[in-house]
């Protein structure tokens, strides 16, 4: 596979002193993988992101010592958004109704489901490792494709239930997922991987515009955007809220031991922040000057759903007008490396959007 050498431009931020690191320059669009997956190789030493630089979307590993990037993958119809390192592997789907793996050590890329005509969104692996879930619409109809990663073999859960997507498997149970409906829906469900005790986790009120949850940590408790207002947590099997800080909090992502939440902020946008989920104290990590587009995200309230599954746009957004939700390459969709060192962010702000990395400062690690 091709190589590049360093293009990264290494500079301090503005308004904090931190140390960034614009780890991509090139004329076309590159990102980290989709802020609820994870985005950094296993040892945090390198990055692993998206690019059309080589004329189609693939996958590329830059190393962060030097700035060297290395494609990972050549085929056709990768999704963008959909991708998820897990282990010495990358899940992601295809636009030919693939789910696969590749190993990052053989490049060997593995098929995994193929599922014709199908459209996908980005993929869940479980605890154990023996199953990957991802959104699954087929004929206008939402479900989710549970894939035996043992076996083979896939089936269909909660088909045409809601307007489905962006699952996660909880982070120690290997049977539980948590997912997003939209309104009328409440925002926060859970189910297990067979299908069965399809649950909601909080009813949230029509009022309250939540999005963007994710869990906590290796805990049982989700943290969650009460958007324009405030990062809330809920606890999974309980169902408990608080509110962990008042803010214009948008992406939320949290440190791989639950010690901190990094969020970027929209309306005002202030730039990336850490938020401590226990006291709510908040520490500004860098600004990200993204352009931040999507005409719901300028709403008080959310857009409905149609019957459709509005995660799979988030997985195929390429183009640069603005829609709905995106482009999503406008977004920062910030991250954490699992030494909790770095915090991986987009930026379009230059013109194209460019993969970036923040230092953590020691304090906050």
């Amino acid at each position: 596979m091709k190589k590049w050498p360093a293009e990264w431009k290494i500079y301090d931020d503005e308004s904090t002193g931190a140390r960034v690191i614009q780890f991509t320059t090139h004329d076309s669009t590159n990102h980290p993988l989709y802020y609820l997956t994870n985005t950094f190789t296993p040892d945090s030493q390198g990055l692993i992101f998206v690019s059309d630089r080589n004329g189609r979307t693939n996958l590329y590993r830059g190393d962060l010592s030097t700035g060297e990037i290395a494609q990972l993958t050549d085929i056709p119809g990768l999704l963008p958004f959909s991708g998820n390192r897990v282990d010495h592997s990358v899940y992601f789907s295809t636009s030919h109704g693939e789910i696969a793996r590749l190993d990052l050590d053989s490049l060997i890329v593995e098929t995994l489901a193929r599922i014709p005509e199908a459209l996908l969104g980005e993929v869940t692996v479980n605890a154990d490792r023996t199953k990957a879930v991802a959104l699954c619409t087929r004929s206008g109809r939402p479900a989710f494709v549970v894939v035996d990663l043992l076996e083979k073999s896939h089936r269909f859960i909660l088909d045409g239930a809601h307007a489905l997507y962006h699952p996660q498997f909880h982070p120690t149970d290997p049977d539980l997922l948590v997912y997003s409906a939209d309104p009328p829906d409440p925002r926060i469900w859970a189910v297990r991987a067979d299908g069965s005790n399809d649950r909601c986790v909080y009813r949230n009120s029509l009022d309250e515009w939540f999005v963007h949850e994710m869990f906590l940590g290796k805990s049982d408790d989700l943290i969650v955007v009460q958007f324009h207002k405030s990062i809330e947590r809920i606890g999974y099997f309980t169902g408990e809220r608080k509110t962990i800080r008042e803010m214009s909090a948008w992406h939320i992502a949290s440190h791989p031991e639950g010690k901190w939440i990094v969020s970027d902020t929209h309306l005002p946008d202030i730039g990336l922040q850490l938020v401590n989920p226990e006291t709510g104290e908040i520490h500004a990590l860098c600004l990200t000057k993204a352009t931040n587009r999507g005409f719901q995200w300028h709403k008080d309230h959310p857009v409905s759903a149609e019957g459709a599954a509005p995660g799979y746009a988030t997985m195929v957004e390429e183009g640069r007008e603005e829609t709905t939700y995106g482009p999503q390459t406008s977004h920062p969709h910030p991250s954490f490396s699992p030494d909790g060192r770095w915090v991986a962010f987009t930026s379009d702000g230059t013109g194209n959007p460019q993969a970036y990395v923040v230092e953590v400062p020691e304090a906050f690690r």
